[in-house]
């Protein structure tokens, strides 16, 4: 798809940020050579025992919704091998079956994805991976338990240590105010706390390494603070679930995330993949999209010093730790304040890598945007819709159109698309939403 192309220095040596850097959309490929890569959670459907706090997606949004984020793999891939040993040069990512084949053919097609193979179950994935005779190890979005450590890129204590709530504190200096306590002792008086602590509601988080919103409780009176509660005490008894309670103060300010990849054989360089604006429902924790930035220093310099503090603490604890470092904070009048963190590819990883690739295919940034597509045509895949939009899914359309989709997932059970547009700026992005919304008209 592209020749190698090193990372940009965004700040000059004896600069404080200076070992932020831009990435190119090679240079993230080269990171993610010689290993595994899988974007397949783990939920309840492939080990009950995670029901309480990994329900499937099947089971929240229809049948074939657990297909649609495991393409994102293919976001990870190195590409094709240009005729060398996988071993040497590229990487194998892991599709579940079932996944749409269509969504394959186009990325191998495009360029995008190389190597790849199907697995059944966790169990397979996890069979595969340790019976492989170069030994090489998974990178996973998922926790895979500690006994898979060895062969994993990412330990089952950091990822739990990362994508859990209650150690915040010790993750980050920029963390906001908060108090951890076991949920049997939480009480009137916590909501009370954070009430005048804050700028308003009150925010209940679980600590079970919950994904996509689970786990998080918001209370606007203490009325919905006591309901919320028994609640969350309720699925403890039931689930068998963590104690441990988290109580935030609504924080006032913008709403945004980063993302940044981890290579412990470079700690000199911290790659800064994504700087965005979060999208949430109203329900103000359902993330719906982000709006990526470019990568330049005015837009690095006010999160810079949080993510480098946070990134060290990392490797001071995990000296290996490895993969997409990420986290939501909200930009305020004081500086970051960061709230979420976690050790894992997310929503926006492939919409973010979009915008890499599309730099390197013209030399320009382009903002993009996810984009959900639900056709109402059970049944109709990612190949028929391509047929349909003919080159707005070409990714080389950026040069000539300024603009192009690119898939993110795809569910061909319900027909419904998760698209990542493509374009020059936030005008183009419209344009591209109305063109996907005409295709099938």
């Amino acid at each position: 798809m592209e020749r190698y192309q090193p990372p940009e220095r965004l700040f000059p040596e004896g600069h404080r940020l200076h070992r932020l850097v831009r990435p190119t959309f090679s240079s993230i490929r080269r990171t993610m050579r010689g290993m595994f890569v899988s974007t397949i959670w783990v939920d309840a459907d492939l080990d009950p025992a995670r029901a309480g706090f990994r329900p499937s997606y099947d089971s929240l949004y229809g049948k074939g919704a657990s297909l649609v984020m495991p393409f994102v793999a293919a976001w990870l891939s190195t590409g094709p091998s240009k005729g060398e040993r996988p071993s040497e040069s590229g990487n194998i990512a892991f599709f579940p079956a079932g996944v749409d084949a269509s969504l394959l053919d186009y990325a191998r097609r495009v360029g995008l994805l190389g190597e790849y193979e199907m697995v059944a179950s966790a169990a397979e994935l996890k069979e595969r991976v340790r019976r492989d005779p170069l030994k090489r190890r998974l990178y996973n979005i998922d926790d895979l338990g500690a006994d898979f450590d060895a062969c994993s890129k990412v330990s089952s204590a950091l990822s739990r240590w990362l994508n859990s709530k209650e150690s915040l504190h010790a993750v980050t200096a920029f963390a906001p105010r908060e108090r951890v306590k076991d949920m049997g002792d939480v009480g009137p008086e916590d909501f009370a706390w954070a009430r005048s602590a804050g700028a308003g509601r009150v925010f209940l988080k679980t600590c079970n390494t919950e994904s996509a919103g689970m786990g998080v409780y918001i209370a606007a009176t203490e009325a919905d603070f006591e309901a919320q509660l028994e609640t969350i005490r309720a699925k403890q008894r039931r689930f068998d679930l963590s104690r441990r309670l988290v109580i935030q103060p609504e924080i006032k300010g913008r709403n945004c995330s980063f993302q940044v990849l981890l290579d412990p054989r470079d700690k000199g360089t911290v790659s800064v993949v994504a700087l965005s604006d979060q999208i949430v429902e109203a329900d103000g924790k359902t993330y719906r999209s982000s709006i990526n930035h470019p990568i330049e220093p005015e837009a690095v310099e006010p999160i810079g010093e949080a993510i480098l503090e946070m990134v060290d603490r990392i490797w001071d604890r995990h000296s290996d730790a490895f993969g997409f470092l990420m986290s939501d904070y909200f930009a305020t009048d004081r500086g970051p304040v960061i709230y979420d963190p976690g050790i894992r590819p997310t929503g926006n990883t492939a919409t973010a890598l979009a915008a890499h690739l599309a730099r390197a295919l013209t030399g320009e940034f382009h903002a993009t945007s996810l984009v959900p597509f639900p056709t109402g045509r059970e049944g109709l895949t990612f190949g028929e819709f391509a047929a349909l939009a003919g080159d707005l899914v070409s990714p080389e359309a950026l040069a000539s159109k300024g603009r192009a989709v690119m898939p993110w997932g795809w569910n061909p059970l319900q027909g419904f698309g998760m698209l990542i547009a493509i374009a020059r700026d936030e005008a183009g992005l419209d344009l591209t939403r109305e063109e996907i919304a005409s295709v099938l008209r």
